[in-house]
């Protein structure tokens, strides 16, 4: 091969090599150069003088504070959405616009908390009309082709595409999590504190020809109703990660399963859950009862009136008036005394005629009914009782001794102990409600 020839072979590889890294480049110049999350780099929304801006972990300026409005979706990530007035940008770190390519970028706003929170690796993009789904990154998940995407609100990792009317589950990876389509798909709100709302299901709806039809999927997309009922809620006080309990209603008629199986036929025109009893109070032609979790009537439907009170359910019809306990055992009490659970399973709140005492399990009187008010202090073992013609507070230890006795009083909480002063004197006493210290008011 002579020199010129290797000359022209090299020259054409370099220009080969070049195109090449230009075709690969430009279409991902607005990825992030970092892929990989690192999260020793914290950013941070500050505020001066009626705008924002953006600092890093090491309290440095990012971006200046004059914008309307920042919204970080990623703490460790130079994703920042600055807006003022109706026009929107997305800055990097060096305070460049990215995603350029796109008419508008929006976060995943998750509705489960307070403050505002956003979905940590994907954005959804708008282009022509059209929407779209990028990771944190910048890399294209879903093209800017559908008709809507938007946050399912209580789950994170996972939004609603909609196209052609039809709606479907996809997670930030593009997945679809469910193959069928539907009108409408909605959390059914599901939370406990160990998984949040990660075992929440769906709530999916068609529209047919007999009207809006409902069924349901659980956490990990398996289909648990056919789309046959008028209404679908899933009851989220009962705290249970192997079952589901969901209120059904077909024909205008209420029913309860737990998962697919049917525990209480549809056939009541009205059904409420009490947490603390875990009882289906049922109503049928004007007349209720009391059906257990398990499904087991307790009390038949014949009373007109059925309500829970503290621990017991009271019961009436016409001129008879009865109480019962949660498993349906009439209980020998007056029908306007009302007994209340306190943290402390060996002592309970008696309320009669607006007066307060405290009882035992066993129904012995620990401290007589002729309080106004009686109450625990919270996160302590003590209870506050009050006179309210004299102004004078009780305070009783665990062990129902009274501690203090004090007019005019006011408590303040701390983390091992309450204080109880008025103008004259004080009290510190422990969580337990024994003394502390005592001395006059500084």
């Amino acid at each position: 091969m002579s020199k010129k020839t290797s000359i022209i072979l090299i020259v054409s590889i370099i220009i080969i090599c070049v195109s090449l890294a230009i075709s690969i480049y430009i279409p991902n110049k607005e990825k992030l150069d970092d892929e990989i999350e690192d999260k020793s780099i914290v950013y941070t929304v500050i505020e001066e003088n009626g705008k924002y801006g953006v600092i890093n972990q090491n309290n440095e300026e990012v971006i200046d504070a004059q914008y309307d409005k920042i919204i970080i979706p990623n703490e460790h990530r130079a994703v920042f959405i600055c807006q003022n007035g109706e026009e929107s940008k997305v800055l990097n770190n060096q305070n460049q616009e990215i995603f350029k390519s796109y008419d508008s970028i929006e976060p995943i706003q998750l509705y489960n908390l307070i403050d505002e929170t956003y979905d940590k690796n994907a954005l959804i993009c708008q282009k022509n009309g059209r929407y779209g789904l990028l990771a944190i990154t910048g890399k294209v998940i879903l093209d800017a082709e559908y008709d809507d995407i938007y946050s399912l609100g209580y789950k994170e990792n996972e939004v609603i595409v909609k196209d052609n009317n039809k709606c479907k589950i996809y997670d930030v990876k593009g997945n679809a999590l469910i193959k069928d389509e539907f009108d409408s798909i909605e959390s059914d709100k599901y939370y406990d504190e160990n998984d949040g709302y990660k075992k929440s299901g769906y709530i999916v709806c068609k529209i047919t020809s007999d009207g809006y039809q409902y069924g349901y999927y659980d956490y990990e997309y398996s289909k648990v109703l056919d789309l046959e009922y008028d209404q679908i809620s899933r009851i989220v006080e009962v705290q249970n990660k192997d079952n589901i309990y969901l209120l059904a209603a077909k024909n205008g008629q209420y029913g309860v399963f737990i998962n697919n199986s049917k525990i209480i036929d549809t056939q009541y025109q009205s059904i409420s859950y009490d947490s603390d009893l875990r009882l289906f109070i049922v109503e049928r032609t004007g007349q209720f009862g009391a059906i257990n979790e398990n499904g087991v009537e307790i009390l038949t439907p014949e009373y007109t009136s059925l309500q829970i009170n503290g621990i017991y359910l009271y019961a009436q019809n016409q001129d008879i008036q009865k109480v019962f306990d949660k498993d349906g055992k009439e209980v020998n009490i007056p029908f306007t005394t009302v007994i209340e659970k306190t943290t402390n399973p060996d002592y309970f709140i008696e309320r009669e005629n607006d007066k307060y005492g405290i009882i035992d399990s066993k129904n012995n009187v620990i401290i007589e009914v002729k309080y106004d008010l009686i109450q625990e202090i919270k996160d302590t073992n003590i209870f506050q009782a009050v006179d309210f013609e004299t102004n004078t507070t009780f305070i009783y230890n665990n062990e129902l001794q009274l501690t203090v006795e004090m007019t005019n009083a006011s408590i303040e909480t701390a983390d091992n102990s309450i204080r109880i002063y008025n103008e004259t004197e004080q009290y510190y006493l422990d969580n337990n409600g024994n003394i502390i210290e005592n001395n006059d008011t500084p």
